[in-house]
């Protein structure tokens, strides 16, 4: 009887806690969204209008900030050395609560409406002048192309960090957007915190065929409250999602989004790719680099614990060939040698170098009309990706966690990161070039890097001074002239003095 007893009662506590178990893991199950609006609800969970900070979860909070562009890939080395060291200082600011996002965003803007902004008004020109007002506006939109939507560039740093409370949350943003702006200051760049609106805008756009400004809405917020609608159902689309495919998500059969990543990065890492791929032209992609710093204490200790893990498995190699009378460096197993070697080549970066480790991807959205489109997008950018020896690979079955971590929200929750120090960090340098995108000013041609227009009244610039280099025959006399005609045209009530000593205009 006592046996029979004993059994039950541990039939009993077995039963109580498999119970348990089946409610930890019931109440730790994230369930999957069934309504477009619930898809919206995962991306983020509140926000302070007033601070423009986002509630990621109980715990994490992030802020955004747009910066400018500066110079980078066509300037001398000891410029893009600079830059570089000033980048990887910036990085060495953070700590391992904190996460950074560097994004690259495609704004989409209806042609009609960007132009305007550009081109030349016709109703206020008469004879010679509407004519070479019309001559002018026909190279301007030549150069914007014939695509409905432009898609206007804008680069956002996203931080993410941990916080008891909301208010804690703002005093650390408050230190990181004055660090922040120092950084940038040094750089020659210029930062601003954007608002809940300018942030939940892309959400918006990705999820929906029409752009907001088609649908009337300049203000999500103040919509949402107009209409007396949570913002999760103005984000919502009202189209039907499709998150049946594993390497797409489908957005009513008229939109397609992927999302890919990075998994392989060869030794010899340089900003080439990453100014590439974030430059392509007739392509609506975004392109997120996610860095994440991690303990340095902890790191080292996991640095010294694999290094001699690896001494003890040579060493008891070494023992195998001495004992079998043969020497160890006869057989001595490569593979081995050169994770040692790097192991410990890391090790001295930490601790001489005074580098720091952090956990990195990069992730590539891309957004298509069909899906065709989206297959020969996606053949394109991994093309590209293997000139460079770097493997691209779809998220399957992971798109909209994807999504998160690409949005300007501060998420990193994928599992494929790559642990790399401060210096291969910091070699996705994420500036390309200075676009100069000056309204109702003078056309100048293409930026050979970006391929964007070049708009530029010099009266805003720092410097208005200017001068045109080419050699003998290039054109220089008539693309004066050429500049000459447009100021007559934007600003009649200037006057333009010409001294030409050689008498050739």
């Amino acid at each position: 009887m006592t046996k029979v007893k004993k059994e039950k009662e541990t039939k009993s506590k077995r039963e109580s806690r498999f119970s348990l178990f089946l409610k930890k893991r019931k109440a730790n199950k994230i369930a999957k969204p069934r309504t477009t609006s619930q898809i919206m609800n995962m991306f983020f969970k509140s926000y302070n209008e007033n601070t423009s900070i986002l509630q990621l979860d109980d715990e994490h909070y992030s802020i955004c900030f747009e910066y400018q562009d500066i110079s980078f890939s066509k300037a001398d080395y000891e410029t893009q050395e600079s830059i570089f060291l000033k980048w990887v200082s910036y990085l060495h600011s953070f700590n391992f609560n904190d996460h950074i996002q560097v994004i690259k965003i495609g704004t989409p803007v209806k042609r009609v409406d960007y132009k305007k902004n550009y081109i030349y008004d016709e109703n206020k020109l008469q004879g010679n002048e509407l004519r070479i007002g019309k001559e002018f506006n026909t190279q301007i939109e030549n150069c914007l192309g014939n695509k409905e939507n432009i898609s206007c560039d804008t680069r956002l740093i996203t931080i993410s960090t941990k916080a008891e409370s909301l208010a804690d949350a703002q005093d650390i943003f408050m230190q990181y957007q004055l660090r922040t702006e120092e950084k940038f200051k040094e750089l020659k760049s210029k930062i601003r915190r954007i608002s809940i609106g300018e942030r939940l805008a892309p959400l918006y756009n990705l999820f929906h065929t029409n752009l907001m400004e088609d649908e009337g809405i300049t203000d999500i917020i103040g919509y949402a409250k107009d209409n007396n609608l949570s913002i999760y159902d103005v984000l919502a689309s009202k189209e039907d999602v499709s998150l049946r495919e594993k390497n797409y998500i489908s957005i009513g059969n008229k939109k397609f989004i992927r999302v890919m990543y990075v998994s392989r990065l060869p030794k010899s890492i340089t900003p080439r790719f990453y100014n590439r791929i974030s430059t392509l032209e007739n392509c609506n992609i975004i392109t997120t680099l996610n860095i994440t710093p991690t303990d340095p204490s902890k790191t080292i200790q996991k640095v010294n614990k694999k290094i001699s893990g690896m001494k003890t498995e040579r060493l008891e190699k070494i023992k195998k060939a001495n004992k079998n009378n043969y020497s160890y460096e006869a057989v001595r197993d490569e593979k081995l040698e050169d994770a040692l070697r790097d192991a410990q080549s890391l090790r001295d970066a930490l601790q001489k170098k005074k580098q720091k480790l952090f956990t990195n991807n990069i992730l590539i959205c891309i957004q298509s009309d069909s899906l065709d489109e989206l297959e020969k997008e996606t053949k394109m950018i991994k093309s590209i990706a293997s000139e460079h020896l770097i493997a691209i690979y779809n998220l399957d079955w992971q798109q909209l966690e994807g999504l998160q971590n690409c949005l300007a929200f501060g998420y990193n929750t994928l599992q494929m990161q790559r642990s790399l120090t401060s210096e291969s960090t910091a070699a996705n340098v994420p500036f390309n070039t200075k676009d100069l995108m000056h309204e109702n000013s003078i056309f100048y041609g293409i930026n050979l890097v970006s391929k964007n227009p070049v708009f530029a009244d010099r009266k805003r610039l720092l410097n208005g001074n200017g001068c045109v280099l080419a050699t003998s025959g290039a054109g220089k006399s008539f693309s004066i002239k050429l500049n000459i005609e447009q100021v007559l045209l934007r600003h009649p009530q200037d006057e333009i003095v010409i001294l030409d000593p050689q008498r050739r205009i």
